[in-house]
């Protein structure tokens, strides 16, 4: 009994397995794992790159939400990482933290948005385009406007009135007791848990996902053994 409870425990760790996911042999030295807003959706992709058959040539391989296929999904195994994507969870197990984290692709910041709020002034027009957002920045583990980081131990001004009152974020530490870190549009002093942490799990919810908007709501972090999930949608924890 013993050795089915481990094997059931490290196949949780892989990732989700999917019967319909794509297993890709990919070149790792290039692998980059996309978090990428877009229109109406967060887009979570894999690209790396691809000698031309026959060719000295490159090409860009990518797959995930980006193909716009029926079956997003894709299974991706390198040495020292693995990545699961089923189209609304996406797994990753490295060797370190620091090994998910040089994988991730790099534009500003490695941060993923929270909530994403898109839209034009002028619809009919399509002028003045606009974005509101915040984000969890997965590398210095911080809750971000999607590009500084929202001060701790503050109220949200006016450059955050796009935020619901009733949005909420709470994290668990190491497995433990459930504590807010957004509440009523105040942030609370969270950073010297996240940096002491072996394992975070951060709950998001906020009422305009999905009526205007979309985002995350549920991340978690296992610093020591080299975990990160993202979860499209997920149940926020009782109190």
């Amino acid at each position: 009994m013993r050795k089915k409870i481990l094997l059931v425990s490290a196949l949780c760790l892989a990732g989700p397995i999917s019967a319909h996911a794509q297993k890709y042999t990919a070149d790792c030295d290039s692998l980059n794992i996309m978090l990428m807003s877009m229109n109406d959706d967060l887009d979570i992709n894999a690209n790396w790159r691809s000698e031309s058959s026959g060719s000295s040539k490159y090409k860009t391989v990518s797959v995930g939400d980006s193909s716009h296929s029926a079956d997003p999904s894709f299974s991706i195994s390198c040495p020292n990482f693995n990545a699961n994507y089923d189209g609304k969870v996406l797994k990753i197990k490295a060797d370190s933290y620091k090994g998910i984290i040089d994988h991730l692709y790099k534009q500003l910041n490695r941060g993923v948005d929270l909530y994403n709020y898109r839209w034009y002034t002028d619809p009919k027009l399509k002028t003045d385009f606009k974005v509101d957002k915040y984000s969890f920045d997965l590398d210095r583990l911080l809750l971000t406007d999607g590009y500084i980081k929202i001060p701790e131990g503050s109220s949200m001004g006016n450059d955050q009135s796009f935020i619901a009152s009733t949005a909420a974020i709470s994290y668990k530490i190491n497995g433990g007791e459930l504590k807010p870190l957004l509440l009523n549009k105040s942030v609370a002093n969270y950073s010297s848990d996240f940096k002491a942490s072996k394992t975070i799990d951060l709950y998001h919810k906020n009422p305009d996902i999905g009526r205007k908007g979309f985002g995350v709501e549920r991340i978690f972090i296992d610093k020591e053994n080299g975990v990160l999930e993202i979860y499209k949608q997920y149940v926020f924890p009782p109190k």
